[in-house]
């Protein structure tokens, strides 16, 4: 389960931006992906990294690319 920034695994990220509008663009090379919110305009590129959880870094970079405010993302690793 993911509390902070921490513990977000690829499941976890895709299923908060599908909540939230994103869906799934397009695969690019190696385990890359694009998730477009078309309302917003914003994308993410998400690195598929199987089971293991993204570090923290990593997922902050989403969070900005994603124009959700961090905030938001804490708030659902409550549910």
């Amino acid at each position: 389960m993911p509390r902070g920034v921490f513990n977000w695994t690829y499941r976890d990220v895709t299923r908060f931006l599908s909540e939230r509008g994103f869906v799934f663009y397009k695969q690019t090379e190696g385990s890359h992906e694009y998730w477009v919110n078309e309302l917003t305009g914003a994308v993410v590129n998400i690195n598929f990294h199987g089971q293991k959880s993204f570090p923290p870094r990593t997922l902050e970079i989403m969070i900005r690319q994603s124009k959700i405010n961090k905030k938001m993302w804490r708030v659902w690793t409550s549910k």
